[in-house]
Parts: C-alpha cells; sequence; structure tokens
C-alpha cells in the first residue's frame, strides 16, 4: 500500500498491530534474497514504517538495539468496566466485578482519570469490605505493571499520531504473552479499533458532505484526505476472534468485520488455524488467501466459505496446487470463483521466517 503513486498512498494509512515482533524488519532491504527477486524481475527495498512500542518498554527496546520510533500510552478512562472486567477474567456478579463497575461508573461522571486514580477509589470505598477492596485495587496495581497506560506524566497517545496517509505504523505488541494470566495484546487491539472506527466515521460525514457541496467524489480527485481510508493487520488472529468463547477485542473487530467498509476501514487477517476463527470472519470476509492446509476442521472451515458455489472441495484444489514455495489459493466471493496464485517473494527483510542451525554460504 505503501509503494502506491502517491496521489492514492496519500489517502491510505496502515496499521500492523505485530503479535510476534517480526514487523520492525520493513525498514530493511531483503539483500538476503536478492537473487531469488531478480529472478522476479524485483529489487529489495524498504518500505515507510513507524514502530510504535508500549511507552514503559520503551527504553528496554532502545536499550537492546531494536529499531523504535516512538512510546504510546492508553487513555485508562476510555476503557468501559465491561472490557477490565473480560480482560482480568472476572464474573460479572462477582462482588469484585461490582464494585470495579461501580467505581468506574463514578469515576466516569468527573471525566478522564489514570489506573493511580481508580485504585485511590477502589481503596476508599467505603460500602465494600477490605478483602473485595484488596482483590480489585490488586488486580489494577498488576495492571499499571504492563506499561501501556498513561499517567500523570504520560500523555494518552491520539489515534490521529498512529495513522498517516502513506505510512505504515507498527504497534508492537510482542512483549505481552499470549498465554499469561490477561490478553493485554486484545485489550490494545480493542481500544484503538474503536478509536479508529470513530475517527473515521466522523471523517467519513466531513467527506460525504464536501462531496456533495463540490457535486464531485472526492476519492476521484488528488486532495488528500483530513483522515486517511485505514488498512488494519492482525497475525495470529484466532487469538483475538476464537470461534468459541471471545475476548476484550472480540466486539470491536465482529463490528469492523460486519461495519468497516461504509466509514473506509478494511482488515486483513492471518491465522494458522482457520478451523478456530470466529464464524464472522469467514463469511464477512471478500476475498481469502489459502496456503496448503491439511487439517481437517481447516479445510472444512474453507469448505464453509464457498459452500454456496464452489462444487469441487477445497482439497481438491489444494492437492492441484505445484510444489513451489509461495502456492496458495484465492477465493474471491465477489466472482465466486477460485484461483491458484504464488506470493512473489519480500522485497523488505523478511523477520518472520523459520530460524536454522545450518549456516548458509553464497559462492561468489
Amino acid at each position: 500500500l505503501a509503494s502506491l503513486p502517491k496521489e492514492v498512498s496519500q489517502n491510505i494509512g496502515s496499521l500492523i498491530f505485530d503479535t510476534m515482533g517480526i514487523y520492525w524488519t520493513m525498514k530493511y532491504k531483503n539483500e538476503k534474497d536478492k537473487e531469488l527477486l531478480e529472478e522476479w524481475k524485483l529489487k529489495p527495498k524498504n518500505l515507510p514504517v513507524k514502530i510504535f512500542v508500549p511507552f514503559g518498554h520503551y527504553e528496554e527496546y532502545t536499550r537492546k538495539g531494536i529499531p523504535v520510533d516512538e512510546p504510546f500510552a492508553l487513555d485508562a478512562s476510555e476503557l468501559a468496566a465491561e472490557d477490565w472486567l473480560t480482560t482480568f477474567g472476572l464474573d460479572i456478579t462477582s462482588p469484585v466485578s461490582v464494585l470495579i463497575q461501580r467505581t468506574l461508573s463514578s469515576l466516569k461522571e468527573k471525566g478522564t482519570f489514570t489506573i493511580e486514580e481508580i485504585i485511590k477509589a477502589l481503596e476508599n470505598e467505603e460500602r465494600t469490605s477490605q478483602e473485595t477492596r484488596n482483590s480489585a485495587a490488586g488486580l489494577f496495581e498488576a495492571a499499571k505493571t504492563w506499561g501501556i497506560f498513561a499517567d500523570s506524566e504520560t500523555d494518552a497517545t491520539q489515534v490521529k499520531d498512529l495513522i498517516s496517509g502513506g505510512l505504515t505504523t507498527i504497534m508492537d505488541l510482542s512483549i505481552y504473552n499470549s498465554v499469561g494470566a490477561f490478553n493485554i495484546r486484545a485489550l490494545v487491539i480493542s481500544l484503538i479499533s474503536r478509536k479508529i472506527f470513530k475517527e473515521r466515521m466522523d471523517a467519513r460525514k466531513k467527506e460525504e458532505i464536501e462531496s456533495v457541496s463540490h457535486g464531485l467524489d472526492l476519492m476521484s480527485s488528488s486532495e488528500k484526505k483530513d483522515y486517511p481510508l485505514v488498512w488494519l493487520f492482525i497475525d495470529e488472529v484466532h487469538e483475538f476472534l476464537p470461534l468459541e468463547g471471545k475476548t476484550v477485542a472480540t466486539d470491536a473487530l465482529v463490528q469492523l468485520l460486519r461495519e468497516g467498509r461504509q466509514p473506509g476501514i478494511s482488515l486483513v487477517l492471518a491465522t494458522q488455524q482457520p478451523g478456530q476463527i470466529h464464524k464472522d470472519v469467514m463469511t464477512q470476509s471478500d476475498i481469502v488467501i489459502s496456503h496448503r492446509v491439511t487439517s481437517k476442521p481447516d479445510t472444512e472451515a474453507l469448505n464453509y466459505i464457498m459452500q454456496s458455489y464452489v462444487l469441487e472441495s477445497i482439497k481438491k484444489q489444494m492437492d492441484d496446487l505445484p510444489s513451489l514455495k509461495g502456492s496458495a489459493i484465492i477465493l474471491d466471493d465477489n466472482s465466486e470463483r477460485i484461483y491458484p496464485m504464488r506470493m512473489r517473494p519480500r522485497f523488505t527483510w523478511h523477520g518472520g521466517e523459520a530460524p536454522s542451525a545450518v549456516k548458509k554460504e553464497k559462492n561468489f
């Protein structure tokens, strides 16, 4: 997207939620695959990217020499009580949950607030037992250690600073473990997605008003949008949109799947387990690109998408693919057809390839 002509790219902003910590390598050219790129008549090149990391870990990244550009922080007051309960894994009717909901409702009436103010309000709640207060405060003490919520000395990052036309923004969330007690990555994805949806809804209204007043479609002109169209990229999406159950990010992402087209938000979701992903992902997708899969749940999930107009099974289409690296099929919902394809090699450095114990040597 960043390589498109300027008059197009300036109106498109991309945001990658990097759960694996591998996309910072887009800053560098893929010199190690130069010969392979030449076979495709391509040249190694880097892309304009901006890397954000949680502000509490920014110094750690810079100390390790990992390329980062800016820290980001979230506004704790923008999260609903339900978001906290889902993140903490609490039952909505438990005493701790009731205390958190009551405290946050009271704080929201006064405006914005920080994690420290939530903890103080919980500790000062006199209508609840000391044990319940300590449990609730302890959860928010843990949240404070995540290094992701703005405090009195750190300003919250504005969503308009995350999205820029012609630029790819990378939010590195790899510091947070997917199997930990709290799904912090889902919390970040949920809040940022909701804020982007609101910004684009407001921008879309403004664009329509200007379009009506000028009697033309703004997309046909070379004018730069105040807030660009947004492409969101999420890897390992089955962790945030599971087939069964839900995470704190589920509702926000399902809303984008169902309603994101009108305000101009596109989703690109990647998973190695299509059989374990939310059904809305499969039914709402216009295009599905699939490499060879062999697991029965995965092939059944792909068959489920195309069952209305494809007579041949996905397995047969997979079996017909050549044994070439990058071979895949495209399931196009618009044309109601399946196309074989082959992915080109990356022209930026590939940070996600499998490590090898064998050193590669090149002859010159």
